[in-house]
């Protein structure tokens, strides 16, 4: 058996395994379900095995970590990321000095 028919099984299973991962990681971010940092090295080291064993690139991987993303947010991860910090910045701002009413601040 040569190399060519036994690698496009194992990287479409990569590939699969690889997307399952990402979705899982994605959906328990939006259910506010902070991933371990044991997890994400997990999820990063399985990502990098494959690129190391010629399954997939860097920017394949990229892609697809996009498009779970997007599958999961409706968004791509940059907007998510600038929403985020624009929700940062406005939850850093302390409104309660304007609960009284203007004639006893």
């Amino acid at each position: 058996m040569n190399n060519t028919t036994t690698a496009t099984p194992l990287r479409q299973q990569f590939i699969e395994e690889a997307e399952q991962r990402l979705l899982t990681m994605f959906n328990n971010s939006k259910q506010r379900i902070k991933a371990t940092d044991a997890e994400r090295f997990r999820l990063q080291g399985f990502m990098q095995a494959g690129v190391f064993l010629g399954l997939s690139s860097n920017s394949e991987l990229k892609q697809l970590m996009e498009e779970m993303h997007q599958q999961v947010f409706s968004m791509s991860i940059r907007e998510r990321r600038l929403q985020q910090e624009a929700g940062r910045i406005a939850e850093g701002i302390d409104y309660s000095l304007y609960d009284q009413p203007t004639y006893s601040r």
